[in-house]
C-alpha cells in the first residue's frame, strides 16, 4: 500500500501536468487550489487514509491474554506454599487466515483510493465546466456590448436621417406651392397680352388655366405626402434602432447577474468566497484531445468506478479465502508460571522451587451455520460489485459515444459560426455604409446586425462546448 500513499502526492500536486495540458494556466492553477481545498475531495481523502490503517490491523495476531492469581492464603503444596499464578497465552489463527485478511484490507484500501481518485476527477470536471460557463458569460457581456456600440451608431444615423429629412422637405413643398402661384400670373399676362377684343382667346386660355391649376396642385400635394412619407420612415428607423438598444440593454443586465451566480458556483468548488473574482484571460484556446482518447475499447479500463468495483470484487474474494481459514481452529500456546514459596519441616528437595508449566489451547469451531453465511455474504458482495463494474462499464460506453458526438458537433460549430460571424460582419458594414449614403436598407441592417450577435454568441456557445466535451472525455476515461 506504501506505492498508493506516495502516489497521493503526484496526484494532486504533480499530477496536474497532465492537466496543464488540456487547459490554460488560470484553470491549472484553480484545479490545483480546488484539490487542495475542496473539502469533498479532502473528506473522500481521508477515508482512503482511515482504509489503509485497517491493513496492519487485520495482518496482526490476536493479542496474548495474560492471567494473574494471588493467593489470600497460601495454599499448601508438597512441594511448598503457592502463593501465585502467572499465565500467558497466544492464539494462533489458521495458516492464510491472517494473509487472506490483509488482502481483505488491502483490496478495500484501494477501492477507496479509487473512490478518492473519481471524486477528484468529478471536481476536474466540474471546475473546468464552471470555469468555460463563467468565460462564456464573460464573452457574451463583451459581445453584447460591442454590438451595443454598433447599435448606438445607427441610432446616430437614424438621428441625422431624421433631421435632414425633416429640413430638407420644406423647402421643396415651398418651391412647389411658389410653382403653383405663379401659374395664375403666367395666364393673366398671356390674357392681356391677346388683348380685351379676343374673346375666343380669352375663353380658352381661362379654359386652359382652370384644367392646369388643379393638375399642378395635385401633384405639388403628391410630392408632399411623398416627403412626409420619407420623414415617416426615418422616425420608423430610429425607433426600431431604440427597440433594438432596449433589448440588448436587458440582455446584458441579464448577463451580468447570471456572471455574478456563475462565479458563485465555480468559487464552491474552490471553497472561497462566493465573491471571489474568477481570472478567465481574453481567450479561450480550443483544446486538443489525444488520439489515444478516443479508442473506446481502451479508453475506459482507467475509469476510478470501475476500478473500484473491481477492487471491492477482489477484496470479497480474499474476504471468502479468510472466512474459510477461520472454519478452521485456532491454536494457542502458552506458559504458566507457579510461585512457590519454601514451607517450614517440609524435607523435600522441590521445597520453595517455582514451577513452569507449558500450555497449549484449541478453538473448537462447531458452529458452522455463521461461518456459511458469512462466506455466502462475501460471495454476494463479489458478484454485486463484478456486476456493478459490468454496468457501470456499459453505462461510460454510452456516456462515451453520447460525448464523442458532441465533441464532433461542437467543432463543427466552431467552424461554422466562425465563417458566419465574418460574413455577417462584413455584410453589416457594407449595409450601414450603403444606409449612411442612401437611407435604404435600414431593416436589413437591424436584421444582420442581429444575425451577426447572434452567429458570434453561437461560436463562443460551440468553443465552450468543445472545450466542455473533452472534459468530460477525460474524466470519462479517467487519463489525467
Amino acid at each position: 500500500m506504501k506505492q498508493y500513499s506516495k502516489y497521493i502526492i503526484l496526484i494532486i500536486i504533480a499530477g496536474l501536468s497532465h492537466i496543464t495540458a488540456f487547459a490554460q494556466d488560470s484553470l491549472s492553477v484553480y484545479l490545483e487550489q480546488a484539490a487542495l481545498n475542496n473539502p469533498g475531495v479532502k473528506a473522500s481523502y481521508m477515508e482512503y487514509s482511515a482504509a489503509l490503517e485497517k491493513v496492519p490491523q487485520a495482518s496482526s495476531l490476536p493479542d496474548p491474554q495474560m492471567q494473574l492469581g494471588y493467593f489470600l492464603k497460601p495454599m499448601q503444596l508438597l512441594g511448598g506454599n503457592q502463593v501465585a499464578d502467572v499465565s500467558l497465552m497466544q492464539m494462533f489463527p489458521w495458516f492464510g487466515t491472517l494473509k487472506a485478511a490483509k488482502d481483505e484490507a488491502s483490496k478495500m484500501a484501494v477501492a477507496k483510493f479509487e473512490n478518492f481518485r473519481g471524486f477528484r476527477n468529478e471536481l476536474y470536471f466540474n471546475v473546468k465546466s464552471s470555469y468555460y460557463k463563467v468565460y462564456r458569460t464573460i464573452k457574451e457581456i463583451e459581445i453584447a456590448q460591442r454590438n451595443l456600440d454598433i447599435l448606438h451608431t445607427l441610432e446616430q444615423l437614424a438621428m441625422i436621417k431624421f433631421s435632414n429629412g425633416g429640413s430638407s422637405s420644406a423647402p421643396g413643398a415651398g418651391s412647389s406651392m411658389s410653382s403653383g402661384t405663379n401659374m395664375p400670373s403666367a395666364g393673366s399676362s398671356g390674357m392681356g397680352g391677346s388683348g380685351m377684343s379676343n374673346q375666343g382667346g380669352m375663353g380658352n386660355n381661362t379654359m386652359s388655366s382652370s384644367v392646369n391649376k388643379p393638375a399642378m396642385a395635385s401633384s405639388g400635394g403628391g410630392m408632399g405626402s411623398s416627403m412626409g412619407g420619407t420623414g415617416k420612415n426615418d422616425m420608423v428607423n430610429l425607433l426600431r434602432v431604440q427597440i433594438e438598444i432596449h433589448e440588448l440593454e436587458n440582455r446584458i443586465a441579464l448577463l451580468q447577474e447570471q456572471l455574478t451566480t456563475d462565479k458563485v458556483s465555480f468559487n464552491r468548488f474552490l471553497n472561497r468566497p462566493s465573491s471571489a473574482d474568477v481570472f478567465t484571460g481574453d481567450t479561450l484556446a480550443e483544446v486538443t484531445i489525444p488520439s489515444n482518447l478516443l479508442t473506446l475499447t481502451d479508453s475506459l479500463v482507467n475509469n476510478p468506478m470501475v476500478k473500484m468495483y473491481e477492487a471491492e470484487s477482489e477484496a470479497n474474494a480474499a474476504k471468502i479465502n479468510m472466512v474459510n481459514s477461520m472454519g478452521y481452529p485456532m491454536v494457542g500456546l502458552g506458559l504458566n508460571y507457579m510461585i512457590i514459596q519454601k514451607r517450614t519441616g517440609n524435607t523435600s528437595m522441590m521445597n520453595g522451587n517455582d514451577m513452569v508449566m507449558p500450555m497449549a489451547s484449541i478453538t473448537l469451531p462447531i458452529y458452522r451455520k455463521k461461518y456459511k453465511a458469512m462466506r455466502h455474504e462475501a460471495e454476494f458482495k463479489r458478484d454485486a460489485a463484478t456486476l456493478s463494474a459490468e454496468n457501470v462499464t456499459n453505462n461510460l460506453r454510452v456516456n462515451f459515444q453520447q460525448t464523442i458526438e458532441s465533441l464532433n458537433d461542437a467543432g463543427r460549430r466552431v467552424k461554422l459560426y466562425s465563417t458566419q460571424a465574418i460574413l455577417a460582419d462584413k455584410s453589416v458594414q457594407l449595409l450601414i455604409t450603403s444606409f449612411s449614403v442612401s437611407g435604404a436598407d435600414f431593416e436589413e441592417v437591424l436584421r444582420m446586425q442581429q444575425q451577426l450577435l447572434d452567429y458570434q454568441f453561437k461560436k463562443v456557445e460551440a468553443v465552450v462546448d468543445k472545450n466542455t466535451s473533452i472534459a468530460r472525455v477525460v474524466y470519462l476515461t479517467g487519463n489525467l
